[in-house]
């Protein structure tokens, strides 16, 4: 059976985030058999209904002429299907809905989405890849992002996890009004924060991924993000932590030195003192209106390259939910 839902949840803010998959949501439902039924679960799509009912209930489809339904399924998963995108035109193929809430609005103040992906192991190179979070104020039902430019505070932000370009390397790509810029005109494009050469992607394998997005208080910049890969966190973005230093747009965790920046004042460059360990991460404002939440979820692949360049990559068991959810636990 195939499910994507919006379950009746409390909206109360977990106290920690934890790092390890027992502690999550899918340790109690092995093979996410019967996982869209836990009080803290929002959303659940496991690619099992026929293509033309999957493309009913999200609300924004893109070039659904290059999806296809896949026999090849994540280890564990109690389904036995996938969706794949293949893309061989100039198009950025990909799905997207909005986040329901209890109070018939959408969106919520922190928000666990998990992925499973698979890249081939010919899959041409990526410029920009969705899995995605993010929000718009007020909601819309469609991607509504705009490259170069900081977002409005009071009216959007996003954050997706990909492997950009040749390098196959996991990090964020971040928008949000607080953003840093780079030069040579101080234009912003998004962020990155983890900068290690060691979280290759490793083609033609299922990869676990889940992101979290904390929201801030309005006035504050208390905001958080984090990264588990295969149920390992490499990366939580928080107030204090980790130590690192920033050049323009990238920060980099555990460095310290000579930093820089783009100062919109001087409309040039300039460079601060950071000790040897880093300074510590100030946080994310991620929104300057308390009307402005986590509200959308966003698939999609994306390349540069021309019509031809192909790009094959699998999608399977999402879940988004209020809490940790964990890599899918095995059927005993």
């Amino acid at each position: 059976m195939s499910h994507i839902r919006t379950a009746v949840l409390g909206l109360a803010l977990a106290a920690v985030v934890p790092a390890v998959a027992a502690e999550g949501i899918a340790s109690r439902y092995p093979g996410d058999a019967g996982i869209e039924r836990d009080p803290a679960v929002i959303l659940v799509e496991n690619f099992e209904a026929p293509l033309a009912d999957l493309h009913n209930r999200w609300e924004t489809v893109v070039s659904p002429e290059d999806h296809r339904a896949s026999n090849d399924v994540a280890p564990g998963s109690s389904g036995k299907k996938s969706l794949v995108i293949d893309r061989n035109s100039s198009s950025s193929p990909g799905l997207y809905t909005r986040l329901k809430n209890p109070a018939g609005g959408f969106g919520f103040d922190k928000v666990h989405a998990r992925y499973y992906v698979k890249f081939a192991e010919d899959c041409g190179e990526i410029h920009h890849f969705g899995t995605c979070l993010g929000g718009n104020n007020p909601a819309t039902a469609w991607p509504s992002v705009k490259a170069g430019q900081p977002t409005e505070g009071g009216k959007s932000f996003w954050s997706g996890i990909e492997p950009f370009g040749s390098s196959w390397t996991w990090d964020y790509y971040t928008y949000w009004h607080a953003m840093r810029g780079s030069p040579p005109r101080g234009q912003t494009w998004g962020n990155t924060f983890i900068r290690d050469p060691s979280l290759k992607v490793e083609k033609g394998k299922w990869i676990c991924i889940e992101q979290m997005i904390r929201m801030n208080d309005v006035g504050q910049s208390n905001g958080e993000q984090a990264l588990w890969i295969d149920g390992k966190l490499v990366s939580h973005l928080k107030p204090g932590e980790p130590k690192g230093v920033w050049i323009f747009d990238k920060f980099t965790p555990g460095k310290g030195g000579q930093g820089v920046r783009w100062s919109k004042e001087k409309g040039d460059r300039e460079t601060f003192d950071v000790p040897a360990e880093g300074a510590p991460f100030e946080g994310f404002e991620w929104r300057t209106d308390p009307r402005l939440n986590v509200n959308f979820v966003w698939l999609y692949a994306y390349t540069q390259k021309p019509a031809g360049h192909r790009i094959r990559v699998w999608f399977d068991d999402v879940v988004v939910a209020t809490d940790y959810i964990g890599p899918i636990q095995k059927s005993r």
